[in-house]
């Protein structure tokens, strides 16, 4: 059992998070996912706009929360299809000063996401199926299943995100974590012509082993 789990926190870029069995055990390669929007955003010279940030499957809420606290004006929605998950997130919300920035609600994928956002970000079960009982006992045993399976060939949460991305961010961007495998895969899903997205906005960011973890894809004006 990993300490984090029995002690019930994770050191997440730089802050303390409260987990549960409810949610996946955060990780650093997920880091690379906060550092890539942060870039992004930079970039754009938006680090200080009014910024809102949709986070899919939210977990315990690390991935919306540190960028939350990392841009001081910005507001954000976390989802997630564990109403005791979403519950560690509040509490993790309280515990960091963000609650009122921050809202919660329990959807799987973009169901009942009816406003647009400027920036998505999702760390969504990547895991093919048939591969989780081949992953390390830590994750196997105590994270979630619902974390880790992305179905037959772990792409099939990428793809409901594909469908709906357009009404969501109409105008700004995705970012997404993916396996050290998927990288192209999950770039032709979002330069697709369901997702709306120009092959030559697509950025990649790997993380500290060199993979590829994220990819990032900017919506049409």
């Amino acid at each position: 059992e990993p300490v984090s789990r029995i002690l019930g926190e994770r050191e997440f870029f730089g802050r303390t998070f409260r987990i549960t069995p409810a949610t996946l055990d955060p990780r650093p390669d997920s880091e690379t996912l906060v550092a890539a929007a942060l870039d992004i955003v930079r970039r754009e010279g938006r680090h200080t706009a009014p910024l809102c940030i949709l986070d899919v499957g939210t977990g315990c809420g690390c991935l919306l929360l540190s960028l939350l606290a990392e841009l001081p004006n910005a507001a954000g929605v976390g989802t997630d299809i564990s109403e005791a998950a979403l519950d560690a997130a509040r509490q993790n919300a309280d515990r960091l000063g963000l609650a009122s920035r921050v809202g919660w609600l329990a959807a799987d994928a973009l169901d009942g996401v009816g406003r647009p956002f400027d920036v998505l970000v999702s760390n969504p079960p990547y895991v093919r199926s048939g591969d989780i009982g081949t992953l390390q006992p830590e994750v196997r045993e105590f994270d979630p299943r619902t974390a880790l399976d992305g179905g037959l060939d772990g792409l099939a949460v990428y793809r409901r995100l594909g469908e709906g991305i357009q009404s969501v961010i109409p105008d700004g961007w995705v970012i997404l974590e993916v396996g050290y495998d998927q990288a192209d895969a999950v770039a032709g899903l979002l330069s697709s012509p369901a997702c709306g997205i120009d092959r030559a906005q697509i950025r990649f960011y790997r993380d500290v082993a060199g993979t590829r973890r994220c990819v990032a894809g900017r919506t049409r004006r």
